[in-house]
Order: C-alpha cells, then structure tokens, then sequence
C-alpha cells in the first residue's frame, strides 16, 4: 500500500510540473488583487499567477493538516477512554469470576430444587 502511495504522489508531481512547464507563459502573466469593503480599498502588488496557485495550494495543505491533527487529537483521546473502560471491566470480570459459587444465589439453582 505504501508503494502505491509513493507512485500516486510522483504521478501528481509529475503531472503538476507537466502543467507549470506547458503554462508558463499563462501562469506568468500578472494580477492584481484587490477588495473594497465599505470605503476602505485594498489592493495587492502585481503577483504571478504560479504564486496564487501554489500559495492556495500551501493554505489548503495547512489546513488539511489542522483539521486531521485534531481529529487525531480527538480520536485519541477516545481510545484512551475506552482502553480505560475496557480494562475496568476485564478487572470486574475477573474480579466476579473468583467468587465462590453458591447454589442458592442463582435462578437456575431454584428452579432445579423445584423439579427435584
């Protein structure tokens, strides 16, 4: 599996560098950016295109870093409830299983004397 990830991430690399060698003319053409809100007016400097592209890329990536760091986090913290749990009851369970076994104790045991 870990081979096939390998060959998927050279695959995306080579075809992303495929894409910025035949655009390179398009991709170096110029932009600038800007935004009004209310009065005020923003304006970027004259940027690449590339450099949009690869820092949307790089904001993206960040972001799916976050987001799977804390549900990581999160999951985490789940197992460790549970291992928790888990060893409570393997703890009881045993704890039950070297109680002696009294006749009396038990429905099955009554019913039994009854038919006797």
């Amino acid at each position: 599996m870990r081979y096939l990830k390998v060959l998927a991430l050279v695959i995306l690399f080579f075809l992303s560098m495929v894409f910025f060698i035949q655009n390179t003319g398009d991709l170096s053409k110029e932009v600038t950016l800007s935004i009004e809100l209310m009065q005020y007016k923003f304006m970027s400097q004259p940027l690449p295109y590339y450099l949009l592209i690869l820092t949307a890329f790089a904001v993206g990536a960040i972001f799916c870093l976050l987001y799977f760091m804390g549900d990581k986090i999160r999951l985490s913290g789940q197992l460790r409830n549970c291992r928790t749990r888990m060893a409570n009851l393997e703890q009881e369970v045993n704890s039950l299983r070297n109680l002696p076994l009294d006749e009396g104790n038990y429905p099955s045991a009554e019913e039994s004397e009854e038919k006797a």
